[in-house]
């Protein structure tokens, strides 16, 4: 995986597989991952730091509830997010620095629209050389 995260399918719906040698990392590839579906991550500048909270009730839970903020953050506010920053994590709560820019018109093109993570086949679990995870997007 060169990226730290690959795309895969499922019927009717969009997966992706994350890995990094850490948890902070494989969270972060997850937000990588999520927006390069949505549009072209070049064309994304980091200018806006946007802090998000989230919460779960293990490492699953806590992936999808930070993936479907990170949806949410995008259809209600427009926000972009190119990389973040994990400063608080465990199987309970994250708190990440997020950067990005809010979607502009003419400037970013939406390559697919993300409706919700889900936990259909969602898994974090722990590897050689770190952690692997993957989650089913409804789109």
């Amino acid at each position: 995986m060169e990226k730290g995260y690959r795309v895969f399918d499922t019927t009717a719906d969009t997966g992706l597989e994350m890995q990094g040698p850490s948890l902070e990392e494989l969270f972060e590839q997850a937000l990588k991952g999520l927006f390069d579906l949505i549009t072209n991550l070049d064309c994304v500048s980091e200018v806006v730091e946007e802090e998000v909270h989230v919460e779960g009730e293990d490492w699953v839970d806590l992936l999808v509830s930070w993936l479907n903020e990170l949806i949410f953050l995008h259809d209600a506010r427009g926000w972009l997010f190119k990389s973040c920053v994990v400063d608080d994590l465990d199987p309970y709560f994250m708190k990440a620095r997020c950067k990005g820019e809010i979607y502009q018109k003419g400037r970013h093109h939406i390559n697919m629209l993300v409706k919700a993570a889900t936990y259909h086949r969602a898994v974090v679990e722990k590897v050689p050389g770190g952690y692997r995870a993957q989650v089913v997007f409804d789109v």
